[in-house]
């Protein structure tokens, strides 16, 4: 197979990568940087000049659509709210405008989206057709996964996963928000009882790779393991997991939105989120439990 990702050198699509390549995969990049990844054949793309290098959709059987600026990298301002909607909207158009005219189209593409999509509703569980949110997040992620839509109208088969909070010691939630964990002040955000819905790194990177080989697969799905906990038990079991003290108090709701303005919104929400759907579709998880994903995961690190 050969697959062609957007995003590629990224948290979630170097991971996507590796297991590409140590499975004989040919994987080209879309990248607007310099970065290079050995074995890997990167093409230049620039979303504001609306300029891409055809020739990374040669031969390519799938599209692994990662692109976008990360939603929780910087505080919400004017300007960077058009690049978390211009790096998600543009490209995802430029992508459908090239790849219409090819005269030999992909046959899949798997695209990224968010869990942030939906409303905040406490520990009510959540599944695919829940009703969606009106906020900046979840009009963003409506808007992102209408463009990615479009693909069906050019015969693409089209499958959407809606992820979670990705457990990874290279990036993402436990790099930031758990960051403090690591030097003994491991502590609950808010009230602590918000639903958190998450995701191991390699079962991620797995169920995309899934996704794009599995033809019976299409439209949304929750990529989320099956069994949230609360912020109150992660940052308990990351601190147990670090062998590190938890008894901080709390931070309280008001100075995570004094820290973090509007973005205090996503950091606060509580999503219980659902994945019986992609679990009928056969998708097994690694990582169901919360300690044997941490432990996974930081004793790779040691």
């Amino acid at each position: 197979m050969k697959y062609l990702i957007t995003g590629g050198s990224g948290l979630v699509g170097n991971d996507i990568t590796k297991i590409l390549l140590a499975n004989k995969n040919e994987v080209n990049w879309l990248t607007n940087s310099n970065k290079n990844k050995e074995q890997v054949h990167s093409f230049k793309w620039n979303i504001y000049d609306y300029t891409i290098d055809l020739q990374c959709f040669k031969n390519v059987d799938t599209i692994i659509h990662l692109a976008g600026a990360g939603v929780a990298d910087k505080n919400w301002t004017a300007e960077r709210k058009k690049e978390l909607i211009d790096s998600r909207i543009k490209s995802t158009k430029l992508l459908y405008e090239s790849v219409k005219n090819l005269a030999d189209k992909p046959k899949v593409i798997v695209a990224a989206s968010a869990i942030g999509i939906y409303r905040n509703e406490g520990d009510k569980l959540l599944d695919e057709e829940s009703e969606k949110g009106n906020d900046f997040l979840a009009t963003l992620t409506k808007d992102w996964e209408k463009e990615v839509d479009e693909f069906e109208k050019i015969g693409v088969r089209v499958v959407k996963l809606r992820i979670g909070i990705v457990l990874s010691d290279n990036g993402g939630y436990l790099k930031k928000v758990a960051a403090p964990a690591k030097f003994g002040f491991a502590s609950a955000l808010g009230n602590g009882k918000m639903i958190t819905s998450w995701i191991h790194i390699e079962d991620l990177a797995n169920l995309f790779i899934y996704a794009a080989n599995n033809e019976n697969m299409k439209g949304e799905y929750n990529a989320v393991a099956p069994n949230p906990i609360t912020n109150f038990e992660i940052t308990k079991q990351i601190a147990l997991a670090l062998n590190k003290p938890f008894f901080m108090p709390n931070v309280p709701s008001f100075i995570l939105k004094i820290i973090f303005g509007e973005m205090a919104a996503v950091i606060l929400m509580s999503q219980n989120i659902s994945s019986s759907k992609i679990e009928k579709t056969g998708f097994k998880f690694e990582f169901e439990d919360i300690k044997n994903a941490l432990k996974n995961i930081y004793n790779t690190k040691k």
